[in-house]
């Protein structure tokens, strides 16, 4: 089972004002407001979704799933409350919610989170991000997966199946789904691009291309610097990223076979630690930078070999130019690539993404990605409103204020 965004193309957005600032404005609205962005519609119709319904019509159901992300209830019978008592909302009955959830194709939702990400909004958003990184001039991707826990068993039915293959179940006790991500790090907001679901124990690097798939489509991304961890390593992959206008760095596996070619240049850096600041103690790093041929590939690499005080030694692999980035330089990059784990953290921590409701799987895959526009949301809102304390204080201000002005919020 794996199923993947498939964003070919991008979709189509409705742009509006984002200057826009009416105080009096509730924060729900203005939350939503770049959802009201995208055109709904046109996605509901793709998918033979209906929009007009009297009752719980596609982006009154997204919006509700999108809160209950943010906002988790610990039944569908406490849903059905808050949802009588919200403003912003549609009520809607717990039998009600399941069916919709349940029925409505996941992939519509993906379709939402794909045209949100392509609106003026975030194109913006992004490119004053990136331009607090002064010394780095290419957007940087990381990809990495995480496993998400499952707090009921999810019936998998045969429209994710290969012809002939029978409907089963995953349990909680087999580990769950993986959600593999590409995100954008290289700015304060942390941005996701391209995501693919699996089973809980499918591994990683099968996966790049769809991701690759996802991120190719987006105008402010190009000439990308991709960083990842071991999971991704396939030397064929790393030849053809180096054959591209692309460039990469990843951790060089402790067992590679490499013939150094030339060495570039070796030195060490004194730095004193941030908690001894006042001590007077002082550490060494060793920095060795060398161009070496990686075995069974008959291509020229870059290898950065940074030897820490207390021994430890990583060894990075890129192709990025010594005549354009400094080994700390490209170390700097790789460490980008914590910011999604930082991300996948605050997914678990803050965001419904775990204990669904459905029991089908394109009921949880529908929870997951509406859970995936409601973090899009809130990294979104907190720049355009800034909160101290990132994203957990931000979500906790958004639940707080739900249904007051903006003048309320701050």
């Amino acid at each position: 089972m794996s199923v993947s965004t498939n964003s070919a193309d991008k979709p189509s957005t409705v742009e509006t004002d984002v200057n826009n600032f009416n105080p009096t404005h509730l924060v729900a609205d203005e939350l939503y407001s770049l959802v009201d962005a995208v055109d709904i519609e046109s996605i509901a119709n793709d998918f033979g979704i209906a929009i007009h319904n009297k009752k719980h019509d596609f982006k009154s159901h997204l919006k509700v799933v999108i809160r209950e992300a943010l906002d988790p209830s610990s039944s569908l019978a406490e849903l059905e409350d808050k949802t009588a008592v919200d403003d912003s909302l549609e009520k809607i009955s717990k039998s009600r919610f399941s069916v919709l959830t349940n029925d409505r194709d996941y992939r519509a939702v993906v379709q939402v989170l794909f045209a949100l990400l392509h609106t003026p909004q975030l194109y913006r958003q992004r490119a004053v991000q990136r331009k607090r990184l002064e010394w780095l001039l290419r957007p940087v991707v990381a990809l990495d997966a995480t496993n998400l826990e499952l707090t009921r068993s999810v019936v998998v039915s045969e429209e994710f199946l290969a012809d002939g293959d029978q409907p089963y179940q995953i349990d909680p006790s087999d580990g769950g789904i993986r959600l593999h991500l590409a995100a954008r790090v290289d700015g304060e907001g942390k941005h996701p691009l391209g995501a693919t679901v699996t089973e809980a124990n499918t591994h990683e690097s099968p996966q790049f291309d769809h991701l690759a798939d996802d991120v190719e489509v987006f105008e402010d991304l190009e000439s990308i610097i991709w960083t990842f961890d071991r999971g991704y390593t396939k030397y064929v992959r790393f030849c053809k990223i180096k054959r591209s206008e692309d460039d990469f760095v990843a951790l060089l596996e402790s067992n590679a076979n490499v013939d150094v070619v030339e060495q570039l240049e070796e030195y060490a850096v004194t730095t004193k630690p941030l908690e001894d600041e006042n001590s007077g103690q002082e550490q060494t790093h060793h920095v060795r930078d060398d161009l070496i041929e990686l075995s069974d590939t008959g291509e020229h690499f870059r290898r950065i070999t940074l030897k820490k005080p207390d021994g430890e030694v990583l060894e990075y692999l890129t192709t990025l130019s010594p005549e354009e980035y400094t080994p700390v330089e490209v170390i700097s990059i790789y460490t980008l690539r914590t910011l999604i784990e930082i991300l996948f953290r605050e997914f678990k921590q803050y965001l419904n993404i775990e204990n669904f409701h459905s029991k089908s799987l394109n009921g949880v895959l529908f929870e997951l990605f509406c859970a995936l526009i409601a973090y899009v949301l809130i990294e979104w809102f907190r720049q355009r409103h800034p909160v101290k304390g990132g994203v957990a204080r931000a979500i906790q201000k958004v639940r707080t204020y739900w249904n007051q002005t903006l003048d309320s919020f701050g």
